[in-house]
């Protein structure tokens, strides 16, 4: 359910504090980052000012409206009036500075809207700052393109982000999912240019010899660790089938060896086997399967997709750059069989540690994704009383309502491994697998509960043996709870 505020103030400049202080609290409510913050309360202070002053003619009272909206990706103010018309696109061709203008520079978003006799009304939009500790869903793209990289057209180019590719990338994900699709900042030009100038993300493009941009791919970077997911994969509809999308992943993979990450991984979508042969061919060894992480607003084009009104399933797959061959942890015995497949499927031995006593105070954390509508519990060490804290980081999970809860323990810190599975069994959760270098060097072995009935459990499409084991060992382990 969509959230909002609505605020009628008279156009008198006496009553600008009061409504800029609203603005400010629903920024903070929404969570949007104190840049972000600073930003949409700068553009809202400007648009408020142009209409308190100019929308109304002299010694004419009329009123403004202002209307504030949550999204689960950011917040969005509009200001309405009913004053004088407003020539928009003149103004922002003509050679002024400031006013409206400057207000491009904070927002993501500036929309203007002629309602006739109903009067006018401005938009402005702020998105949450990139969010990349969570596990995000990556869209159907072009991954089951079977063509090697050598049917790639002697006309494309494949090559690094420039600054000027920002409007063709988000056209590109428009072309391929309208407006379906997951990670919504990338609708935004700006966003995709800053995000590549702070090296928040790495992209690829695919170039036409016309300068055309057909295709792009691009690398993640997750914070507090020095790896990357590859993600927000798209090939222009009328160049698929040439190979271009392999022939990117190819570039993207280069890339992330000259970053020196230790690791890359990339999520296959579980309704359909061909994004899982595509990573599996490029080297990808598989790690976890994550039920429900995929909203079901997502559209796919492909029609040999199983469809689901429910939340779809990912499957993890992880590539090593580092040469490491060998990794220390806590085996947990209850699933010491997985683990140890996980660990082989992606060509690493395990040494195992001894277990521990608990240590004198908790390290246990939880996180929440509103992208995915996820939640997840962090543990990397615990105490003796490490139930009641575990329970109690749940119950505001649960009251957050999110239709899936993980629970991320480290293999590496958590030398009471057996002890921490075991509550969390006892609360539901089943198997999921093991993600490497979530956090800085460290391996975490991953649970998973959903929490609604609209997680998918059955629709699943698995492309090898040991996917369709993990499968169902997973489905086991839910129903007999």
């Amino acid at each position: 359910m969509q959230q909002n505020i609505t605020l009628s103030i008279p156009n008198n400049i006496k009553y600008l504090p009061m409504a800029m202080h609203v603005i400010e609290e629903a920024a903070h409510i929404a969570e949007i980052g104190q840049k972000e913050i600073v930003d949409i309360v700068a553009a809202s202070r400007e648009l408020l000012f142009n209409a308190i002053r100019h929308a109304y003619p002299k010694n004419l009272d009329g009123m403004i409206d202002i209307d504030i909206l949550f999204h689960p990706h950011g917040i969005q103010i509009s200001v309405h009036d009913m004053g004088q018309p407003f020539d928009f696109d003149s103004y922002m061709k003509s050679e002024r500075t400031g006013g409206l203008k400057r207000i491009v520079d904070y927002v993501d978003e500036l929309r203007f809207s002629n309602l006739g006799r109903k009067g006018k009304s401005f938009t402005i939009f702020k998105s949450h700052p990139m969010e990349f500790d969570d596990i995000t869903f990556q869209p159907y793209s072009d991954l089951e393109d079977e063509s090697p990289a050598s049917l790639k057209p002697a006309s494309i180019q494949i090559r690094d982000y420039e600054c000027g590719d920002e409007e063709s990338i988000s056209r590109l994900i428009y072309n391929n999912y309208t407006y379906s699709y997951y990670k919504s900042l990338f609708y935004y030009p700006r966003r995709i240019r800053e995000l590549n100038e702070n090296g928040e993300i790495a992209s690829v493009v695919a170039e036409t010899r016309e300068g055309k941009i057909v295709g792009h791919f691009a690398l993640v970077m997750i914070p507090d660790a020095n790896i990357a997911e590859i993600g927000v994969a798209v090939v222009h509809p009328d160049y698929k089938g040439k190979g271009i999308m392999n022939a990117m992943l190819d570039r993207v993979q280069q890339r992330a060896r000259e970053l020196k990450l230790d690791a890359i991984f990339g999520e296959a979508l579980m309704l359909h086997p061909f994004s899982q042969r595509a990573n599996l061919r490029h080297g990808f060894g598989e790690s976890a399967l994550l039920l429900g992480i995929v909203p079901n607003t997502v559209s796919l084009t492909d029609p040999n997709a199983v469809r689901t009104q429910k939340r779809a399933a990912v499957l993890i797959g992880y590539k090593i750059l580092n040469g490491v061959k060998k990794r220390k942890i806590f085996l947990p015995s209850d699933y010491r069989d997985l683990v140890r497949l996980i660990y082989a499927n992606n060509e690493l031995r395990i040494e195992e540690a001894q277990m521990q006593k608990p240590r004198e105070y908790n390290s246990i954390t939880w996180e929440l994704s509103e992208y995915t509508q996820c939640g997840t519990l962090v543990i990397d060490w615990v105490s003796e009383d490490f139930a009641h804290v575990v329970r109690h980081h749940l119950h505001i999970l649960y009251r957050k309502h999110v239709d899936m809860i993980f629970a991320d323990i480290n293999l590496m810190k958590c030398g009471c491994i057996d002890e921490v599975v075991k509550v969390l069994k006892e609360e539901g959760f089943a198997f999921s697998g093991v993600l490497f270098y979530r956090k800085g060097k460290d391996d975490y072995l991953r649970l998973q509960m959903p929490n609604s009935d609209n997680v998918e459990t059955k629709q699943i499409v698995c492309h090898t043996d040991f996917c369709s084991e993990l499968l169902h060992r997973i489905n086991g382990e839910i129903e007999a709870f």
